[in-house]
């Protein structure tokens, strides 16, 4: 089972890396602005919670043993 989390972690990181360059930071790109915050900011803190949630995770699901707890 740890194998599939872990890929799908994998597969989250690398999707959030590559949608958010290509699509979400768009240069001058204001509006839809949150609270008064441009858009560039809010969202780009928001993918930086996610990508540290999934580092988290991953840290937790790591699929290999360490040898030297046997």
């Amino acid at each position: 089972m740890k194998p599939k989390i872990w890929n799908a972690i994998i597969f989250a990181v690398l999707a959030l890396a590559v949608g958010s360059y290509w699509l979400v930071f768009e240069e001058n790109k204001l509006a839809p602005e949150l609270f008064n915050i441009p858009f560039i900011f809010w969202s780009g803190f928001l993918i930086s919670v996610l990508v540290v949630a999934l580092t988290f995770l991953a840290s937790v699901f790591f699929p290999h043993d360490d040898p030297k707890k046997q």
